[in-house]
Order: structure tokens, then sequence, then C-alpha cells
């Protein structure tokens, strides 16, 4: 199952995703893969307030999209993204990241492109040109947690 919904939305956009929002003109959406539990966990966010977080293992939030702060931390990582699309210059590659590496897919209505970014990086142990994005990502995490149920 995992494997499925990742490759929905990576391939999102040449599925029929609405035109991203005049916040984020060029951004269409983000998918973050980073490595969880002896596997690895995505958050998909996508211009049509579409946000997930799901495990390889099994298991996680889909839809949360539809409760109204998970929508804003989207839309405004989303902007955040696009602030920074420049960053985003690299080939895309669908692949999962390497061990050590959290990988960013930004989705573009003109393609889409990934980079990857160290862990430490992610988790806040260096600094990375990144960080906006990053803690963007880490908003999405925060509100998905505040909406799911314990």
């Amino acid at each position: 199952m995992y494997d499925g919904l990742r490759s929905l939305a990576l391939r999102s956009v040449s599925d029929g995703l609405p035109t991203p929002s005049a916040e984020h003109p060029d951004v269409s959406g983000l998918v973050v893969d980073m490595t969880a539990s002896g596997g690895y966990a995505t958050l998909v966010a996508l211009t049509d307030d579409t946000t997930s977080m799901y495990t390889s293992g099994g298991g996680g939030t889909i839809g949360a999209g539809e409760r109204p702060q998970v929508a804003e931390a989207t839309h405004r990582l989303l902007a955040v993204v696009q602030a920074h699309l420049g960053t985003f210059a690299g080939p895309e590659d669908a692949g999962l990241p390497p061990e050590g590496a959290v990988r960013f897919h930004v989705l573009t209505p003109a393609g889409s492109h990934s980079v990857d970014v160290p862990d430490d990086c992610f988790w806040g142990g260096e600094d990375h040109e990144l960080m906006p994005v990053i803690a963007g990502v880490q908003a999405i995490v925060t509100a998905l947690r505040e909406v799911s149920p314990q």
C-alpha cells in the first residue's frame, strides 16, 4: 500500500492535480521521504489540500488536509518552497533516499525536482540552506499530530 500511495503522490501533477494557488504559483506540492524505524515515512503536501503522512511499515494519517490548521500549514510550506524553488534544481529521482538523507521531491506544473538533505540537517543538528522548508515540514508534522486521535 505504501508504494502505491507514494507513487500516486509523485505523479499527482500528471494525473490532473489542480493549478497551484497565487501564493505558490510554481509549486503544486512537496513529497518528503525520510527513514523511520527500519523503513520509510513519507509526508505529502499538495496544492489541493491533500496532506498525508504514512510509513512503509503500515499506518499513518491520510486526508488530514481537510482540517483547517493542516491545510494552512500545507499552504505556508508550499509558499516557502516557492521562495526557495531555485534550490531544487536537480533532476527528479523518484527513488527513496539513501541512508543518512531525507529526500525532498518538489512537484511543479513544469516537472518535478528532488534534492537530498542530510539527516543531521533535517533533524536540526546542522544548518542547511533549506532550513525554512525543513521548518515548514516540521510544522505540518506537528499539525498532523495535533489533529490525529491519540
